[in-house]
């Protein structure tokens, strides 16, 4: 009997340990970070947002100059993903296009290029606008990173989020 009750305790032990495992392992949870811990649901390190002691019109030129810069790159990101979607169709087709692959590489290769002297533009004119000790923060903090996560500086997790490479 008291064998019996000691496996049955050692069960429910396990069960609860691996479902507070699962708990703890959601993104997210408990640390205070992502839009659904954010009140206003605006990202916290958006450009001006991660400057110290911006005056109200250095915030409205920094948001202007955003913008102005979204109007212009997302047309571009969106013709990547297109240029991502086709060379997986190429990739899993019957017959392997070396030749055609090729060329689509080269493409998304050239559309990054027009991505990022967009984003270089941008963060130089963004330093214009600031003082010395502004721009030392503004400088300190990584071109592009928004926060921790995203689909860059990923390391192995990948486009997928969960842990496999993105082959």
């Amino acid at each position: 009997m008291k064998r019996i009750k000691f496996l049955s305790a050692m069960v429910l032990f396990a069960g609860l340990t691996i479902m507070a495992g699962n708990a703890l392992a959601q993104r997210g949870q408990g640390r205070g970070t992502g839009m659904m811990n954010n009140p206003d649901r605006t990202p916290r390190m958006a450009m001006g947002q991660c400057i110290m002691d911006l005056n109200p019109e250095q915030q409205e030129e920094i948001n202007t100059l955003r913008a102005n810069h979204l109007k212009e790159v997302t047309p571009l990101r969106n013709e990547l993903n297109e240029k991502r979607a086709r060379l997986q169709t190429l990739k899993s087709a019957d017959t392997y296009d070396l030749d055609a692959i090729n060329k689509t590489i080269d493409e998304m290769s050239a559309v990054r290029a027009k991505i990022q002297k967009k984003g270089a533009a941008q963060r130089a004119e963004v330093s214009k606008l600031l003082t010395d000790e502004q721009r030392a923060v503004f400088n300190s903090r990584k071109a592009g990173k928004r926060s921790g996560r995203g689909s860059r500086g990923q390391g192995m997790m990948g486009r997928g989020g969960r842990g496999y490479s993105k082959w």
